[in-house]
């Protein structure tokens, strides 16, 4: 387009002048639009960011408050489950000790009873021991079953109390689950094969009053098995006595009845009463008790007995007991005794325990000692070359009365041992042959 030419105007420059301050004007417009555009795009783009940051911290938050709520929930769930589990454990620990107090009270009623029949048996074996009634020697030497206590044993299953100690502070359980078998190897190092797995104190005190429980029922078992073999080994020894005391022809019974009591023993007579049905122990107990007796009868009428041998070691035997030829007259004639042929000097020594009542030269019996025993039993020793003893003299068997020699109506050194009963001659071989098979047990 093409303006027209106000040159000759006489306004002319004025509207040129204006004519450029408007272009400029324009042009000024122009570039601070732009700037302000920018600078709103600017403004606009940094309040939507912030506005974007904002909203998203927001969500951030809420998503950190809602996790942080869920987590605590989870622990307060948590401590509760603890809480309860704490509290079963601590009633079951309760109930478990009352368990353990009153098996361990049941234990020690075991105990005591078991040290009462210990006693019985103790007082068994002390009885046999002084009266030395032959019993094998496992009876002998038996001190009875070893007893144990029952707090020991449950000390030394290491657990003093299974009670809880507490609530323990509870942690939340971790993020992130842990690797697998890290808790098997977790303080322990690396090992091959599987661990054993611990095991719970009740178990430990459990096991340890079984244990007791097995201990307590050997012993009692031991405590019987004792009294049993006693019973055996006092039977065989009363049959073995009444067998040898048989050869004697006396009547035992009789004899062991009117036996002297052992010296050195008394007090007050306390009796004690067991009861036969109260189990196998105080049966076989109350069974004993008259064989004791029986035995420690006979034992003591086998004790005051001439069976031992005048002459120790080899002897030979020159004249039986009963009819015989007479040495001097040749014609027939009756023995009072048996002759044992020895060399002179010889030791002769007393068959029984007794008082002396003859040491003299008595006639055809040369020098000669007569004892006097028990039950109107009597002992004579003859043709003596020496007495050792004398009148009133207390002999116990092997006391040496005198010496072999060939004094009184002999032919040589020989000992003329006797056997009288009531003043009445008997034949001594049926007490030494009882006492041969007392061998040992007198």
């Amino acid at each position: 387009m093409t303006l027209p030419d106000h040159t000759d105007h006489p306004r002319a420059p004025a509207l040129a002048v204006t004519g450029i301050l408007a272009r400029r004007s324009f042009a000024i417009r122009r570039s601070t639009a732009l700037l302000g555009l920018t600078l709103l795009g600017l403004t606009t783009a940094w309040s939507g960011a912030t506005t974007w940051y904002i909203l998203r911290k927001d969500d951030l938050a809420a998503r950190l408050i809602s996790r942080e709520t869920s987590r605590q929930y989870a622990y307060e769930d948590r401590i509760a489950a603890l809480r309860a589990d704490i509290d079963r454990l601590a009633s079951r620990a309760l109930l478990d000790q009352d368990g353990v107090e009153a098996r361990v009270d049941e234990i020690a009623m075991r105990q005591a009873e078991l040290e009462s029949k210990q006693a019985l048996v103790n007082a068994v074996t002390e009885t046999l021991k002084a009266n030395g009634i032959g019993v094998s020697q496992a009876v002998k030497s038996a001190s009875g079953p070893r007893l144990i206590r029952p707090e020991a044993s449950v000390r030394a299953s290491g657990v003093s109390s299974y009670a809880p100690l507490g609530p323990a502070k509870p942690t939340p359980a971790p993020d992130m689950p842990a690797l697998r078998g890290a808790e098997e190897r977790n303080g322990d190092g690396w090992q091959s094969g599987e661990l054993a797995e611990p095991v719970s104190p009740a178990k430990r005190v459990a096991e340890a009053l079984a244990q007791l429980d097995q201990a307590m029922d050997k012993s009692g078992s031991a405590q019987l098995g004792l009294l049993r073999h006693i019973d055996r080994s006092l039977g065989e020894t009363q049959k073995t006595l009444r067998s040898a005391l048989s050869e004697t022809g006396l009547d035992t019974d009789r004899l062991a009845t009117g036996s002297s009591i052992a010296k050195g023993v008394g007090g007050p007579f306390v009796p004690i009463k067991i009861d036969p049905a109260a189990g196998p122990f105080e049966a076989t107990l109350h069974s004993l008790q008259p064989r004791i007796a029986a035995v420690s009868r006979l034992r003591e009428l086998a004790s005051q007995l001439p069976l031992r041998r005048p002459i120790q070691g080899d002897f030979d035997m020159s004249s039986n007991f009963g009819y015989r030829v007479d040495p001097f007259t040749r014609g027939p004639a009756m023995h009072t005794g048996i002759d044992f042929r020895a060399e002179t000097g010889s030791p002769i020594r007393a068959t029984a325990p007794g008082k002396v009542v003859t040491a003299e030269y008595s006639g055809g019996y040369g020098n000669m000692v007569e004892v006097e025993h028990a039950g109107g039993i009597s002992t004579r020793y003859a043709h003596m070359s020496a007495i050792l003893v004398s009148v009133g003299q207390s002999v116990v068997p092997g006391t040496v009365v005198g010496r072999v020699g060939s004094t009184g109506r002999s032919t040589g050194p020989h000992l003329h041992y006797e056997t009288r009963i009531e003043g009445d001659a008997i034949d001594p071989i049926r007490f030494l042959k009882a006492g041969d098979k007392l061998a040992g047990q007198l």
